[in-house]
């Protein structure tokens, strides 16, 4: 499912440059042609942009400054437009509002479009009689909230979406599907760029005493527990998935073995020292390997769990790393 919506959202924005960089082209030959050469050079630059971002998303799905270098220039475009032809230039100031919010992140769009109507009003408060300002200030206005109105219901909707499809209700770490996902990303970061990262698979020792003990609900809090406690210990570039039923793992990025040993054994202590409120610690055995040029998926994930497999054979409660 986020697969396809990334998948979405780069065709959407390939189409947008698209018909950016061809209404630049059209623009910027209109406006020479007319003797507007100070328009038709910043709509030529803006082609250029555009042009850009469609190499970019088409050989490396990279959004150059994340849409922002619109901002330099179709909007300049569009003001000027606006001073120059008073008569249609206003016409313009609509398509630069719902452009900003198309082509632009929801935070990054708003501010740009805050600041494109304070211009937009002073131009049209200098060139239009007061009748015709009021009326330009109303559509405008609405049309800019209606707009953000829209990029914020779809922008919420797609975080629920991502929640409801990465994560796993219970513990709020990402899901085993997600997991496959990064680990095969990390694969090929490493292949190509040759970025070290390791994976550590833990599970909880003895869990099934837990939930025969206190029971089901409880076993739930301390898998919830021990995810926020794994969670605030992580930088943000790490990962934490909940593997299994009890059984997690933490994708460490831009980390060396010798570096994730020591991260994977804090984290076990950390564990053994929190209050659970079971009236006895709560211990973690777990493996930790880095990646190498050889591995596929499935050879880095066995080389981890053959790895927990001998802390849990060796007495639990401790971290063996295999390189």
């Amino acid at each position: 499912m986020i697969a396809e919506i990334l998948e979405f959202k780069l065709k959407l924005r390939l189409y947008l440059n698209s018909l950016g960089a061809l209404a630049s082209f059209g623009f910027a030959i209109l406006q020479c042609l007319r003797g507007d050469f100070a328009t038709g050079i910043i709509s030529l630059l803006g082609l250029v942009y555009f042009a850009s971002v469609i190499y970019l998303l088409i050989t490396k799905q990279h959004y150059l400054w994340q849409g922002r270098g619109f901002v330099l220039f179709i909007p300049i475009t569009m003001l000027n437009i606006i001073y120059v032809h008073p008569e249609f230039g206003i016409y313009w100031a609509y398509v630069g509002v719902l452009s900003f919010f198309l082509l632009l992140e929801l935070k990054d769009a708003t501010i740009s479009v805050s600041i494109f109507l304070a211009l937009t009003f002073y131009l049209v408060y200098c060139i239009y009689p007061l009748p015709v300002q009021y009326r330009i200030y109303a559509t405008l206005f609405l049309v800019a909230i209606f707009s953000f109105l829209l990029s914020y219901l779809i922008n919420r909707l797609l975080i629920e979406v991502n929640s409801l499809v990465t994560k796993d209700p219970l513990t709020s770490a990402l899901n085993r599907h997600t997991f496959l996902t990064s680990i095969e990303q990390a694969l090929k970061t490493f292949q190509r760029y040759q970025t070290p990262a390791a994976l550590y698979i833990f599970d909880l020792d003895h869990f099934k005493k837990v939930n025969d003990a206190f029971g089901h609900p409880t076993g739930d809090k301390v898998l919830s527990s021990l995810s926020q406690l794994v969670q605030s210990r992580i930088r943000e570039s790490d990962q934490l998935f909940r593997y299994g039923g009890e059984e997690f793992a933490v994708l460490l990025h831009h980390t060396q073995l010798q570096d994730a040993e020591r991260f994977a054994d804090a984290v076990r202590q950390l564990i053994s020292d929190h209050d659970f409120g079971l009236g006895h610690s709560v211990t973690i055995s777990g493996g930790v390997s880095n990646v190498n040029k050889t591995d596929n998926v499935a050879a880095w994930i066995e080389r981890c769990d053959k790895a927990l497999y001998q802390a849990k054979t060796q007495g639990r409660n401790q971290v063996i790393a295999v390189a």
